[in-house]
């Protein structure tokens, strides 16, 4: 199995969703990778969605040396991806706009 240090690459705090093109970039005609995230100390919910979206697409792909706040940020993001998304509908009216006196008529009432 090939080992990526995590943090030599992107530093300790990882903050970007864009970050994600540099690890994949190392994966390119590796087989099984461990992502090695020692001495990381933040990641954001964004490049941890990205870590999910990894893990989906590439299977081979492992994490290892996480530490307390990665693996719960990685967590969170995890149970997210696996419950459905609600969307509950609004009850929103369509204001008339069709002309500039509508509209001051409107912007008078917030």
């Amino acid at each position: 199995m090939d080992i990526i240090e995590v943090q030599k690459i992107l530093g300790k705090e990882i903050r970007s969703r864009a970050s994600i093109c540099a690890i994949k970039e190392r994966m390119e005609n590796k087989g099984e990778v461990c992502l090695d995230m020692k001495d990381i100390t933040f990641i954001s919910r964004s490049f941890a969605d990205e870590l999910y979206n990894l893990q989906y697409d590439y299977k081979q792909v492992h994490f290892c040396n996480q530490s307390e706040e990665v693996s719960k940020m990685m967590q969170v993001v995890w149970e997210g991806r696996k419950k459905k998304r609600e969307r509950k509908a609004d009850h929103t009216v369509i204001q008339d706009m069709t002309s500039i006196d509508k509209f001051v008529d409107f912007l008078q009432t917030i």
